[in-house]
């Protein structure tokens, strides 16, 4: 079983450090492991720091609003 104590993740990057990954997807075509609407690899998002881990809680979504 996967312990969150005691493997926590991986750590998102800082600011400074996506900005240095994204300079490199841009000019080598690296995978940052994210991508557009198109499919095609983006760069890492800026409010990365504001994302959340699922908790198991049932999501609500708006109506008419896509759940990916």
């Amino acid at each position: 079983m996967n312990d969150p104590a005691h493997n926590p993740g991986p750590t998102i990057p800082d600011a400074a450090e996506r900005a240095w990954l994204n300079a490199r997807l841009y000019a080598t075509g690296h995978d940052s492991g994210f991508w557009d609407e198109h499919g095609r690899p983006a760069p890492w998002p800026d409010d990365i720091d504001e994302w959340r881990p699922v908790t198991g809680e049932p999501i609500t979504l708006a109506p008419g609003e896509e759940p990916f």
